[in-house]
């Protein structure tokens, strides 16, 4: 099938074109440039794979939790296709995306994003299946729902300071990550696929992106009112 991916829930952003078994990706970790390379690197990974948009299946992205602009932004570009081509748009939650690769593991496996300094958006996953929905809590409140004896794998974007931070509040967990953590972008390709295939409907017009927590703008608005 052709394809393109965005992987947009971290400030490191991937893009990813597919046509059949052939993968074109661009990585840039930027920050707040994203908008300026986003679409230039659409066309680039596209052109380089010989594909036009509408000659794109679907498209697809990690849909949240993850920075409020690089997911309304990595949306958005996917809406402008289908928009123009009816191109379906999937949308997978970040934190599956990134715990797929693992989803043979025997062990558990904790997905992981930073929020703040010492706060990560998060989900626990077994044999590939989410134990429950996605939360946003301090370490030492993941660490809590962690059995001292168990071993846990952790992945995503968030894996290396998270088991760094681990060693050094309980260095006696078996807490431990693959590194260098990749892109998600073939991981979003084989979910789509898979979802297509089981007849999953896509996005629709009115669907956004997953947010697990309020915006910073959402908050002082809250604040503004309540003082009123």
């Amino acid at each position: 099938m052709n394809a393109l991916a965005i992987d947009c829930a971290v400030s490191k952003m991937t893009v990813a074109a597919k046509n059949g078994r052939n993968i074109v990706k661009v990585t840039y970790d930027i920050g707040i440039k994203q908008s300026e390379k986003l679409l230039p690197a659409i066309d680039f990974v596209m052109k380089e794979i010989g594909l036009t948009p509408a000659e794109l299946d679907y498209t697809c992205t990690t849909l949240g939790p993850g920075t409020f602009t690089g997911l309304r932004l990595g949306l958005s570009a996917l809406k402008a296709l289908n928009l123009a081509n009816g191109t379906p748009i999937y949308g997978i939650p970040s934190l599956d995306a990134y715990a797929h690769p693992y989803s043979s593991a025997v062990e558990s496996v904790l997905s992981v994003i930073e929020a703040k300094e010492d706060e990560f958006f998060y989900a626990f996953y077994l044999r590939g299946e989410k134990l429950r929905e996605e939360e946003d809590k301090e370490i030492e409140e993941i660490l809590k729902q962690i059995d001292a004896e168990s071993c846990v794998m952790v992945c995503g974007p968030g894996a290396k300071t998270f088991t760094d931070r681990t060693a050094e509040i309980t260095p006696l967990y078996s807490v431990h990550s693959f590194n260098p953590q990749g892109d998600c972008t073939e991981s979003l390709f084989e979910i789509a696929e898979k979802m297509i295939a089981d007849k999953v409907e896509p996005m629709q017009d009115y669907d956004g992106p997953l947010y697990v927590r309020k915006s910073e703008a959402e908050i002082v608005l809250e604040q503004k009112q309540a003082t009123k």
